[in-house]
């Protein structure tokens, strides 16, 4: 990571800028099982439900852990990593990778957060 803050503070790097263009990251946590949280990414229609504009195929999925896909028809791909804290608390951290430019990414990170917050009132109030 020194080398990335060193390459950003003389311009050589962009912000969130990797070798294979840009990345962003969102995460939230739930107060829902590690499943629940699972299913509402895996099922299609459960999906369709909160998730709005999203061009995704599922490449891989380890139940509960990890769902990666690619996005627009492998333009870029995306891992939603799912980690549970607790009975009935969980985490979910969604990367997207491969993005065009700084601009794509800025705006698929508020995406991404638009996104989530509609997964976490999909599921409810909060107690």
């Amino acid at each position: 990571m020194v080398t990335v803050g060193y390459e950003q503070a003389r311009g050589m790097r962009g912000k969130h800028e990797r070798p294979d263009g840009y990345s962003v990251s969102k995460s939230i946590t739930l107060e829902v099982p590690v499943a629940k949280a699972y299913a509402a990414w895996r099922d299609d229609s459960a999906r369709a439900a909160w998730l709005q504009n999203a061009p995704l195929a599922t490449r891989t999925a380890n139940p509960n852990k990890i769902i990666r896909a690619s996005w627009a028809g492998g333009a870029s791909n995306i891992d939603v990593n799912f980690y549970s804290k607790g009975p009935s608390k969980c985490q979910v951290v969604v990367r997207h990778n491969r993005l065009a430019s700084q601009a794509v990414a800025g705006k698929m990170k508020s995406y991404w957060a638009e996104q989530l917050a509609a997964l976490k009132a999909s599921f409810g109030p909060s107690r």
